[in-house]
Formats: structure tokens, C-alpha cells, sequence
């Protein structure tokens, strides 16, 4: 019978403070042939986290930034099954309003624009916000709780907090960040990774 664990999110601890929400998820890939000989692939896995920024409200005009990288995974199976992940370049990044602890080259060649959201789920005197958006690239963050910098669409993240939840042996690598803040409240900022672990010895 599978075993679980189920316990209150608030008594839920990843060694940090602030983490609003985290979710872990990994598989191994395998075919089982017609024969019964089980071929192994890679054990492969994704993690996304969402904290607060800042024990201190966001003041000013609300604002949010954001970058993506990008991984080739290549496989090697000669001796061992390991997974390559290989940087696809210089991430893409853009910020909008005012935000706090983050920095980028903007694109020279493209002008600031506007950008909005708007939604009325919250009745009709919900607030619609207005954006100056820049488009650029090698985006900084050295907030809390994770500081990111272009060396992270470029090489292996390491969190240390995070050892203790990571299947052993993991590597870690980041997809995705983003910053978000609007006052009165705290800034969220949300992670998303993907990792490679051998669960099969």
C-alpha cells in the first residue's frame, strides 16, 4: 500500500519563512518490453515555489518583471543514464511599473509601451493598472528569498534550503522567475525548476 503524509500547509516547513506555496513532482521514464526487460530513461522531476519578496509592503505604482530560461536536455546513456541540459542563450526578460531589487539591459532599439490588467471578478469598482512594460534581457533580482542573476540560465542553481526536499543527488536548474507588487502588499516572487536525479541504481 502507498504511503502519504498529510499535514496542515502552515506546519509545512521547507527551511525558510515567506514560502506561500510549493509543489514537487518527478518521474523516471521507462519501457517495459514485450519480453519483461525494463529499459530505464532519465529521472526527471519540476519544482515551483511561491514567496514573499519582502517583509515590507510594495509602495509606489504597482509593478512585475520576469525572465525565462531556456534548457536543450540531452540525453547520455553510454555508461550511465544522465541528463545534459544545455543554456539556449541569453534569456529574454521585461519589466513593467515600479519594482524593487531588479535590474536589466534594455533593449536599446525598442521604445517603453503599455501594458494593463483589468478584471472585474472582484465586482466593478476593482482597479485596473497601467504599465510603462521595457523589453531587455540579463535580468538581476537579489531580493529574497532566492536572488537570481543571468548565471542561472547558464549553469546549476543550488538552494541550499532546498536539499532536504530534493530527491538525493539532484540538480538543480531554473526555467522561469517572476516579481510581482502591488500596495499595500508584500511582493510575491514565484520559481519554477526542473531537475535530474538516478532513483534507479
Amino acid at each position: 500500500m502507498a504511503t502519504c503524509e498529510c499535514r496542515l500547509a502552515s506546519s509545512y516547513n521547507l527551511g525558510l519563512d515567506g514560502i506561500i506555496s510549493a509543489n514537487l513532482r518527478s518521474n523516471v521514464a521507462f519501457t517495459v518490453t514485450e519480453g519483461g526487460l525494463v529499459l530505464y530513461g532519465a529521472a526527471m522531476g519540476d519544482l515551483s515555489i511561491t514567496a514573499y519578496a519582502s517583509r515590507d509592503p510594495h509602495d509606489g505604482c504597482p509593478g512585475r518583471a520576469g525572465t525565462n530560461f531556456g534548457w536543450t536536455q540531452k540525453l547520455q546513456c553510454d555508461t550511465e543514464i544522465r541528463v545534459h541540459f544545455i543554456p539556449n542563450g541569453r534569456a529574454k526578460a521585461y519589466m513593467e511599473g515600479d519594482t524593487s531589487n531588479i535590474s536589466m539591459t534594455r533593449v536599446a532599439a525598442c521604445n517603453s509601451y503599455k501594458t494593463f490588467s483589468a478584471s472585474a471578478s472582484s465586482g466593478p469598482n476593482s482597479l485596473v493598472y497601467e504599465f510603462t512594460h521595457d523589453d531587455g534581457y540579463d535580468l538581476s533580482y537579489s531580493g529574497g528569498p532566492i536572488s537570481v542573476s543571468p548565471n542561472n540560465g547558464k549553469e546549476p542553481t543550488t538552494v541550499g534550503f532546498l536539499t532536504s526536499v530534493l530527491p538525493a543527488g539532484s540538480t538543480l536548474y531554473m526555467t522561469n522567475f517572476s516579481w510581482e507588487g502591488t500596495a499595500p502588499n508584500l511582493p510575491v516572487v514565484n520559481y519554477s525548476f526542473i531537475f535530474s536525479h538516478n532513483s534507479c541504481n
